[in-house]
């Protein structure tokens, strides 16, 4: 018979801890509109010098509750925020004391955390997580309840088996297992704990990653997409890029996948174009001294043709697109009929010749976004014949002859070379083998990216809804958010367009398979209502006190979890998600896998 695996760890019988107390503090929400309280316990256990060194933030306590009365299998788990050595005398040790007194007591103090004494003790701040233990003839279910904690009753700490089915999503047996962990968890001293997560479900409903500059988001976000695009077979991924970093920073998977690198500034003619490439892109400081190794591997992008220059629309050029298809056609007649300067006899025909349009639109099987071509000829004539009645100088009627002359003149569509710009909605849509999988698009104006994030996620948007398909998935990934979806979006900068795409993507998108990836330094400047639609949220060191009571107040997470990340190191991450982890919404702290040294170990290769 299989040995079950221990529920608790007592850390070798040395660990013997009570709850004193449960501390409430209630603060103003970061807007000032109203309070929010939050709830800590206070545990007292022996001091330890061995157990001191192996209590960390991160680990998972077990505090018998109310509905423990009588059952003595229930308990509500709470988290470790913060662990304290205390001595007795340490109150007592003031400016009012004179100086010989204090330095023989902290003497004192000293010796004794090396050798223990009933003295000392450790006091422990933990956090509630929401969550109850059952436990049945050692095996354990959680649920989300909230008992009350029992003041006085012993504490216990949760085993590495209890941690992994409270919190790491169990990789499928066919499955591997390191294409799913994102890194270890935090607050595990003897042993590590491998932190997986459900890839599908994290993008599935959308996410967010908050932290300072330089704590590692764009790091992480590489390391997801290498990821996620191996357990998700038919996911595609849209970077769009201003910090210009994803070029480098996923270098082996544009190189492994079907893919596509575009830049708005050609470079085309220069003679060193790996060179310029990597110029061109934020390379991580730790591995700037492999510039030559980076070459090597770019000169296979451009070998096999990923990298695109393309040229940025000019200003309006939307505007007469839209004007050149029978959508646009249909949007000047209706705005003629609120003209009220406009000839009366000419409104009466209005209806008429919009409405002939749409039946030839449904003949024909055209969209409002199709755009003219030979067949137009026929509506149009169709329409000269509705209108012989008017005068020759009639607006209306010069409309459709200057429209004729148009399309007599046009270009046939089919021999007309579409910019990168318009097939790349095609492109990132397509089920056709071969069709690249990974895009990454460098946009270094924020005015003109904000102008193509907003038409690119349109785009993609109206060509999901006609296809009435949900294949392939689509991830967008919006680095420097802020850029993107302001809180204060006005007209004129493109930013009220980009923020309205960037809200219905993160509103609608889920049920297209269109997902989003939001990653920003500033919280404090994002439109609320887009954050509002994120179900996963990655949190590091954040240093503003302003950004961390905003994430502790729009994602519910307690202050006490939120202020630890303020030591967190590079690569150390708070996530809470509500679908990703075994169970939904607890603060996990772990540190994530480093990017850089995988691309050392492809670089290499």
């Amino acid at each position: 018979m299989m040995k079950q695996a221990p529920v608790f760890d007592d850390l070798g019988g040395e660990f013997h801890g009570r709850l004193r107390e449960i501390v409430s503090t209630t603060r103003q929400t970061a807007d000032g509109s109203s309070t929010v309280t939050f709830s800590t316990a206070v545990i007292e256990c022996d001091y330890n010098p061995n157990v001191v060194k192996k209590l960390a933030t991160g680990q998972l306590l077990a505090i018998p509750n109310v509905q423990t009365l009588g059952a003595e299998d229930v308990f509500s788990v709470y988290e470790i925020a913060d662990v304290f050595p205390m001595h007795y005398s340490q109150p007592n040790l003031d400016r009012s004391q004179p100086a010989a007194i204090r330095k023989e007591f902290m003497e004192l103090i000293e010796g004794e955390w090396k050798r223990g004494s009933k003295s000392t003790w450790i006091e422990i701040v933990a956090a509630p997580i929401g969550y109850v233990m059952r436990t049945a003839d050692g095996a354990i279910s959680f649920e989300r309840k909230p008992y009350a904690p029992l003041a006085g009753s012993s504490v216990r700490l949760l085993s590495k088996d209890s941690v992994e089915k409270l919190i790491c999503y169990r990789v499928p047996k066919e499955e591997q297992p390191a294409d799913y962990r994102f890194g270890n968890l935090l607050g595990v001293i003897d042993d590590k704990i491998p932190f997986t997560v459900d890839i599908e479900k994290l993008l599935h409903y959308h996410v967010g990653v908050f932290a300072f500059t330089g704590s590692g988001k764009s790091n992480l976000t590489s390391t997801v997409v290498r990821k996620a695009l191996k357990v998700i077979p038919d996911l595609k991924v849209v970077i769009l890029d201003v910090s210009s970093e994803y070029g480098i920073h996923i270098l082996d998977v544009l190189n492994e996948y079907p893919s596509k690198v575009l830049f708005t500034d050609s470079f085309a003619g220069s003679k060193q174009k790996p060179g310029e490439y990597f110029k061109r892109h934020v390379c991580p400081e730790a591995l700037a001294d492999l510039q030559p190794e980076f070459e090597r591997k770019i000169a296979k992008l451009f070998d096999d043709g990923k990298v695109i220059f393309a040229e940025l629309p000019l200003e309006g050029s939307e505007e007469v697109e839209r004007f050149s298809t029978y959508g646009g056609l249909i949007e000047v007649l209706t705005n003629t009929l609120n003209d009220k300067y406009g000839a009366v006899q000419q409104k009466i025909y209005v209806p008429q010749v919009i409405s002939r349009i749409k039946e030839f639109m449904h003949d024909e099987g055209f969209t409002p976004d199709t755009r003219f071509n030979a067949k137009t000829m026929k509506l149009i004539t169709q329409i000269q014949t509705l209108l012989t009645d008017l005068p020759a100088t009639s607006s209306l009627k010069k409309t459709f002859d200057g429209l004729s002359k148009v399309v007599e003149q046009a270009t046939p569509e089919e021999e007309l070379e579409k910019s990168p710009w318009e097939t790349l909605p095609d492109e990132i849509v397509s089920t056709e083998k071969g069709s690249p999988r990974v895009f990454v698009v460098n946009l270094p104006e924020a005015e003109d990216a904000r102008a193509q994030t907003a038409d690119v996620i349109n785009r993609v948007f109206r060509k999901r809804k006609k296809s009435f398909s949900l294949t392939p998935k689509v991830l967008f990934i919006v680095d420097e958010a802020q850029e993107f979806i302001p809180q204060d979006a006005r007209k004129g900068d493109n930013a009220y367009e980009s923020s309205r795409a960037v809200e219905r993507l993160l509103r609608h998108g889920r049920k297209y398979n269109l997902f989003c990836w939001v990653s920003t330094q500033r919280i404090a400047h994002l439109n609320t209502n887009a954050l509002q639609q994120l179900h996963s949220y990655f949190i590091a060191t954040m240093p503003r006190p302003y950004d961390r009571q905003l994430v502790a107040d729009t994602f519910a997470i307690g202050d006490a979890f939120v202020d630890r990340t303020l030591a967190f190191q590079n690569g150390d991450w708070l996530i809470t998600s509500f679908k990703a982890t075994a169970t939904q919404n607890i603060p996990v702290f772990f540190h994530a896998e480093n990017n850089e040294e995988t691309l050392r170990k492809y670089l290499s290769g």
